[in-house]
């Protein structure tokens, strides 16, 4: 499964790529510390915002 992390910060937007959730969580992160406002969308539709990235953690080892 893919992750596809969005932020957008001062009329800028950027989505980057990662194949695994703790990966995607850790960029999305670290862009949020930097003031980004950042959500995660899988490959499969389904958004979590910061609140629910543990979510994210929960979802990817129940399909694996």
């Amino acid at each position: 499964m893919t992750y596809a992390i969005h932020a957008s910060r001062d009329g800028q937007s950027v989505v980057t790529i990662r194949i695994s959730p703790d990966a995607a969580i850790d960029k999305a992160r670290l862009l949020e510390r930097l003031g980004w406002r950042v959500h995660i969308t899988d490959s499969a539709g389904h958004q979590f915002g910061p609140s629910d990235f543990c979510l994210l953690l929960m979802v990817d080892r129940e399909t694996a």
